[in-house]
């Protein structure tokens, strides 16, 4: 769902949210509605029977509703029946809840077509007692006749009757949970359903719903019956009808093998070229979405748009209610179809999986559209859909409120903002992998916060505990304050950026990769570096000396507050460079000294480091420090014997102006571009590895100093497991088995081997 300023005036009035952009003219009697609208938010805030229905929503699976209503738009009055056939996924069931107004005269109530008894257990919630008992897979047909004066629920009215020109006007919008105030239902966002849709009408009215229509029947009085059916799991919600004097407008999408229709209905008086085009543009973006997010789910029925009396849209499946023809608002609603519609939000503390992803979708569709500049528009989209208040949590822990659950900051621009930061924490091709894979997982049903988060890590590969806590769960967004310096050490120029978040408690931490851009010889580089402290320290190198200015996050992928630039702050020193570095390997004579650069200078002794053979155990070091290149040269006063060695400088190192301890920790010991070190705060020992071997010789996999018979399963092993082969024989080079001298071990090592066994 979307809502165009006019609308929002309401909203902001009631939920202290901020009108979006004015996305389109002023949509008739607004102001009008508007004043209904806030009657209706005095009315009632929650439906009543939420609670009672979840209580025992699982006990049963409603398959399919045939619902055949009657409207009659003069007396605002509506009546029918619906049959519910329901599946129970329970042993021993005899209850079965649904939900319908006490506004409404039941006139039959059967179960499997005998008469049922039935309790109210408040305004909205009924409770039939079933003909028998009913096990697991068992089905019951229910069949409720109705009739009455529907009262319009809910913050954007749940159905509504209106004269627009002289021509008597009806539509529904069931969102969140006041589809009871118009038909009987089970109302579950978990249940999701096929449906057969009857709508008896004037013959001077059309009516639009979901599905594809089946026929139009002439009935008796000068009426006409509209048949719409569709096959698409549906969750209640979703359902709707709209029906005044329509003008229809048809045409086809066509996306490969597919041809599907789409079918507008508009206000005669709104039937010109500029509006039809306007709707007609979800052709392309149709073909956009479906190269993003997978082919139009409902592509074997349609897609409908019909224009109705309130000012936004509502994703109705199928058929969306719309107040205007905006662009913007347009790409919102037809997203929804993926998710909201096709991927729905298993309870209403999830919403943001409907109307964040659709918010997102508005900034995808002015990227990718048919002639956009691509990234430029994309960042200008989210630019212009900052939350003005991020305050608020983007799970919505407090559902007893419509105006809460829709919170157009909370709601919609934040979550908005969440999926825009994560693909690019995680890449574009990973993030249109996860809504490829949370579109698989889910397709047609329902699912949460958690289900999302787990597909997200499953794509990713890792853990993303760290960005969903505080951006989903917590409320606020960081405030930053940086500062920056230039280091030249040993020819190598590094910059130190200090980075520090000011928010205010009760905001948490934001960890969060930083894009960072100095201009370096009057070219602008793009540096990551991560930032999960109040305040650090993070260092790279850059190409070359002589950094004129740096840029802090200039694409704004963040949701920050504010990013201020501030004097620059001292910091720990950090381990720039190492001779051996991590993860070499080194051949006899070995290591004869060993070189440890810092980025500035140091107090340091040679009890601040150690050096310790896997298997030989602790070595003994000359130290010696030069304060004017920052470099410690560590030297053994024996040769290295072939083995795995742990270096260890401690973080007894201090820095001399700041007097702050070695930011020393290696992300990886063996790994060179651990370098430079350190998490950004002071404290933590530098941890490096590195490995000496025997004297490299063809063909000798044990390293026993011959090549015999005994390396034969060495040489296999090598062949067929490399990882096998170094946990087996670490302290012999694996590329002994190179015996072609290609560089590479494979099958043409085998018969130079052979000939060295065999001179």
């Amino acid at each position: 769902m979307r809502w165009a300023w006019t609308a929002w005036v309401l909203f902001v009035a009631t939920a202290g949210a901020q009108p979006p952009e004015q996305l389109g003219q002023e949509p008739p009697c607004a102001h009008a509605r508007a004043a209904k609208q806030r009657l209706s938010i005095q009315r009632t805030r929650m439906a009543p029977g939420v609670a009672l229905l979840e209580e025992f929503a699982g006990d049963t699976d409603v398959q399919h509703y045939q619902l055949d209503l009657e409207i009659d738009p003069a007396g605002q009055w509506i009546g029918g029946a619906n049959t519910m056939t329901v599946a129970s996924t329970v042993n021993n069931l005899t209850k079965f809840r649904f939900r319908l107004a006490k506004e409404f005269t039941i006139s039959a109530l059967k179960v499997s077509g005998v008469d049922a008894s039935y309790v109210r257990l408040d305004d909205a919630t009924l409770e039939v007692t079933l003909d028998r008992p009913y096990n697991v897979a068992e089905q019951f047909p229910l069949y409720v006749a109705y009739n009455g004066y529907p009262t319009s629920g809910g913050i954007f009215g749940s159905i509504e009757f209106r004269t627009r020109n002289g021509a008597p006007e009806v539509w529904t919008l069931s969102e969140p949970w006041f589809a009871y105030t118009w038909w009987p239902a089970k109302d579950d966002l978990t249940d999701k359903t096929t449906a057969d849709l009857w709508f008896t009408v004037p013959n001077t009215m059309k009516v639009a719903s979901n599905g594809l229509l089946q026929g139009i029947d002439n009935v008796p009085n000068n009426k006409v019956r509209y048949r719409w059916k569709t096959e698409y799991q549906t969750v209640d919600y979703l359902y709707c009808f709209a029906t005044t004097n329509y003008d229809t407008v048809d045409s086809t999408w066509i996306y490969g093998i597919y041809n599907m229709p789409l079918r507008f209905f508009i206000y005669p008086e709104h039937n010109t070229q500029q509006n039809r085009d306007a709707w007609l543009k979800t052709r392309e973006m149709l073909t956009t979405f479906s190269e993003h997010y997978a082919l139009y789910p409902f592509v074997n029925e349609k897609f409908g748009m019909c224009e109705v009396g309130f000012g936004g849209g509502m994703e109705h499946q199928t058929m969306v209610s719309q107040g205007g023809f905006w662009e913007s608002i347009t790409a919102h609603e037809l997203s929804h179809q993926w998710w909201g519609d096709m991927v729905t939000c298993a309870t209403w503390h999830d919403i943001w999986l409907n109307e964040g992803f659709a918010t997102y979708s508005e900034a995808i569709w002015a990227e990718f559209k048919p002639g956009s500049p691509g990234k430029p528009a994309l960042l200008s989209a989210m630019a212009g859909r900052r939350p003005s208040n991020v305050n608020g949590t983007v799970y919505c822990y407090d559902i007893s409120d419509p105006n809460r659950i829709f919170s157009y900051n909370f709601s919609y621009l934040k979550p908005g903002w969440v999926l825009h930061m994560l693909r690019h924490v995680v890449g574009d091709q990973k993030f249109f992998d996860i809504l490829l894979a949370w579109r698989a997982a889910y397709l047609y049903k329902s699912g949460t916060t958690a289900d999302f988060q787990a597909v997200a890590e499953g794509v990713a590969g890792r853990s993303l505990d760290w960005f969903f806590q505080p951006w989903i769960y917590k409320v606020g967004a960081p405030a930053y304050q940086y500062a920056w310096q230039e280091h030249n050490v040993n020819g190598r120029s590094y910059v130190e950026v200090y980075v520090k978040q000011v928010q205010q408690a009760p905001y948490p931490l934001f960890p969060m990769p930083i894009d960072i851009v100095p201009t370096v010889g009057g070219k602008p580089e793009t540096h990551v570096v991560w930032s999960d402290a109040a305040a650090e320290h993070l260092l790279f190198q850059v190409t070359g000396p002589g950094v004129t200015s740096l840029a802090f996050d200039p694409e704004k992928w963040i949701l920050w507050t504010s990013a201020t630039a501030v004097s620059f702050v001292q910091g720990p020193p950090k381990m720039v460079e190492a001779v051996p570095a991590p993860g070499a390997e080194a051949d006899p004579p070995g290591v004869p000294k060993l070189d440890l650069t810092f980025h500035k200078n140091v107090l340091t002794a040679a009890g601040d480091y150690t050096l310790v053979g896997e298997k030989t155990g602790p070595v003994t070091l000359n130290f010696a420090y030069n304060g004017q290149s920052f470099r410690t040269t560590l030297t053994p006063i024996a040769a290295l014997p072939p083995d795995a060695y742990t270096l260890t400088a401690r973080d007894q190192i201090t820095d001399v102006l700041s007097g702050q301890a070695l930011d020393g920790e290696l992300t990886d010991p063996w790994a060179p571009q651990s370098l430079p070190s350190g998490d950004g705060l002071p404290g933590g020992n530098a941890i490096l590895k590195f490995r000496v071997y025997a004297s490299l010789k063809l063909g000798d996999l044990n390293c026993d100093g011959v090549v015999n018979n005994f390396d034969i399963d060495p040489f296999v092993l090598a062949l067929t497991n490399p990882g096998g082969y170094a946990v087996q024989y670490p302290d012999c080079r694996w590329k002994n088995a190179d015996v072609n001298g290609d560089g590479q071990v494979n099958n043409f090592d085998i018969d130079p081997f052979v000939k060295l066994l065999t001179p």
